[in-house]
């Protein structure tokens, strides 16, 4: 039995932040469902959309955000699902939503996919973190991909 995926699903995922203070904060979003960990907004590239076009519409289905300016892409991560060998691909970006933003609040997901309908708590964080994201989106959470998190001092 060979454990080769040979399927690729992309995926985009962004990482929002404001300037609120003195600081930068993190958008994270939690579920109704209590052992769902935060995450961020982001979801599957429908046939015939670019991954920045995915990007948006996930943000907006999934918060209500929109037009939000893309600071940089900040890398791809790729993971196989061997049970159901489906490579997953996930391009992570940076955002910047205005300072303006609320501080929390729920939203209702929007869209066909199989979360819409779904309640969510949006909140903004700062470090340091003690909330894994799930799905390798940890891998862009540090001082080295998102300096803006973290002030000089913390970045030792």
């Amino acid at each position: 039995m060979t454990n080769t995926c040979n399927t690729v699903l992309e995926k985009a995922g962004g990482f929002i932040l404001r300037f609120h203070g003195e600081r930068y904060e993190l958008l994270l979003f939690r579920r109704s469902e209590p052992d769902i960990p935060l995450q961020i907004p982001g979801g599957s590239v429908e046939p015939g959309e670019t991954v920045e076009a995915a990007l948006h519409r996930e943000i907006w289905e999934e918060s209500g955000l929109s037009n939000l300016p893309v600071r940089r892409k900040l890398g791809i991560s790729e993971r196989c699902r061997l049970k159901t060998k489906v490579v997953v691909r996930r391009h992570c970006f940076l955002l910047e939503a205005p300072s303006t933003t609320a501080d929390s609040w729920e939203h209702i997901i929007q869209g066909t996919g199989n979360d819409a309908g779904r309640r969510v708590m949006y909140r903004w964080v700062y470090p340091p973190f003690n909330c894994p994201l799930p799905d390798n989106y940890s891998l862009f959470l540090n001082p080295i991909h998102i300096p803006e998190l973290w002030p000089r001092k913390l970045r030792r």
